[in-house]
């Protein structure tokens, strides 16, 4: 089946994997250039050329959910045709129960001065790599204008550039999920009703299992890899374990704290004791952030955290776990030049919501709750307020289900949604889909949230894990001036 546009030159029509901005295109930002095909859920082979009115430094192409087909550079008046895979695929919202239908082949083209002269796909009988994952995996998107340094990104969506013609890419991976969740919350069934027999399943999990305590690396984790690898081969793909992306976590400046070594060695006994390949990202990634050290490694995440990479982190990673498939002799690597960070790396604060305080504002902060109210017990709003801040999160652009008493548009509800993205609350604190934000927090129930949120980014051994008494907001922010990062 072939399927042919025109010349596409549009920017006003919206594109799938981009928000609209309010920022100045001037500062280091470009509008994509967006067009969609029409095309039942499928394996696809895409062809587009791609003509620079002018010179263009910098040329980047995806595909659905924001996958990375392409990247270069184009003189003025050259022409460049470009033939990558492309999977079409449903999908399953965070929240839903039901999966969103497959949408078509919706292409995006960043690049000053660059059009879409044509595209064409054409269905495609090709092997798969289908992924299963968290946030450090699955496809996020970015705003319009678009900066590679100002985006959530996981590796999985960079990864199709790198395969090139040798396969296609299915990112089945989301945010927040575990081993355990990614098949109690559908979407394993989502990912095997995409199988082929042949097909390559990579599975990377550790983030969110580590927050859970019968997820431990020997126990609930290692259990659910053995029982994915199993089950995969039983369907006739080739399953591959991925240890876990390291975080950008520090003792101090010179000292990495490694918070996912268990959960790396876990998956890699898993692989010894099945006989399955196993990709140490966790390895590569540590060893690439001690080598640059804390602050340098800073421009391959978003502005902030440290657990989330952007553009640049992405591509650094999917181009290690391209070059491992192909030692493995499972797939072929397209060569693809370095992609070295460049500002902007982060996005203005009205494009952030609330916006977490810079450190010289947490002690106005702190002090506000120690001298209004000091003795009054400290909400679970408040709770959230406090933990976002001193953890430095803020939300982002995944979406998510607000609880059924908070409400859109509120002063509080980006700190709520700050907190649910980023796996705050304990489900106990979430019986019957509300928060009840007003209600007092136990010494205990805070430790719980702000160890969750802290974890992300150091060592929580040296918290306590507080007691059953009613906190007050004085003491709520003396804990936090002791933990803040």
């Amino acid at each position: 089946m072939d399927l042919h546009i025109g010349r596409v030159t549009s920017a006003d029509m919206p594109c799938a994997g981009f928000a609209r901005g309010e920022f100045d295109a001037a500062q280091g930002y470009t509008t994509p250039v967006c067009t969609r095909i029409a095309a039942a859920q499928g394996r696809y082979r895409v062809t587009v050329c791609l003509r620079a009115q002018r010179d263009a430094a910098e040329v980047v192409l995806f595909a659905n959910g924001r996958r990375l087909l392409w990247r270069g550079a184009m003189r003025a008046g050259e022409q460049t045709v470009v033939t990558a895979l492309c999977m079409v695929h449903p999908v399953l919202p965070e929240g839903a129960d039901e999966p969103a239908p497959a949408c078509g082949i919706e292409l995006a083209l960043v690049g000053d001065g660059v059009t879409m002269e044509s595209v064409r796909a054409e269905a495609a009988d090709v092997r798969a790599v289908l992924l299963m994952g968290d946030s450090t995996v699955t496809d996020q998107g970015a705003l319009s204008p678009y900066a590679p340094g100002a985006t959530y990104c996981g590796w999985g969506q960079m990864l199709p550039a790198f395969l090139g013609t040798s396969a296609c890419v299915g990112n089945f991976a989301r945010s927040g999920l575990t081993a355990e969740t990614f098949r109690t919350e559908g979407l394993y069934d989502l990912m095997k009703a995409q199988l082929r027999p042949g097909d390559l399943v990579l599975m990377q999990f550790g983030h969110n299992d580590q927050k859970r305590p019968h997820l431990t690396a020997e126990g609930g984790y290692a259990e659910a890899l053995h029982v994915y690898v199993r089950e995969l081969r039983a369907l006739g793909a080739q399953p591959i374990l991925v240890t876990p992306l390291a975080r950008n976590s520090w003792w101090n400046e010179r000292a990495y704290c490694d918070l996912l070594l268990r959960f790396a060695q876990a998956a890699k006994r898993v692989a010894g004791q099945n006989g399955a390949p196993v990709i140490d990202l966790h390895a590569f990634m540590r060893d690439l952030l001690m080598d640059a050290g804390r602050d340098a490694a800073k421009v391959l995440f978003h502005i902030g955290d440290y657990t989330h990479t952007n553009d640049f982190g992405a591509y650094r990673a999917a181009g290690f776990v391209a070059g491992e498939l192909m030692r493995l002799g499972l797939t072929d690597a397209a060569p693809l030049g370095a992609w070295t960070p460049h500002p902007p790396y982060d996005v203005p604060a009205n494009n952030q919501g609330d916006e977490a305080l810079p450190p010289e504002g947490l002690e106005a902060l702190y002090r506000r709750y120690e001298e209004i109210r000091p003795d009054a017990p400290l909400t679970r709003m408040e709770a959230l307020e406090l933990v976002n801040r001193t953890c430095g999160l803020f939300s982002h652009n995944v979406p998510v289900a607000l609880p059924a008493d908070i409400a859109q548009g509120e002063s509080y509800t980006e700190d709520v949604r700050c907190a649910l993205q980023h796996r705050l609350l304990p489900a106990d604190m979430l019986q019957g889909g509300r928060l009840h934000r007003h209600r007092a927090v136990t010494g205990r129930e805070f430790m719980r949230v702000l160890k969750a949120g802290y974890g992300m980014r150091c060592c929580t051994e040296h918290l306590p894990d507080g007691s059953g008494e009613i906190l007050t907001r004085a003491e709520a922010a003396r804990i936090c001036r002791k933990a803040k990062i």
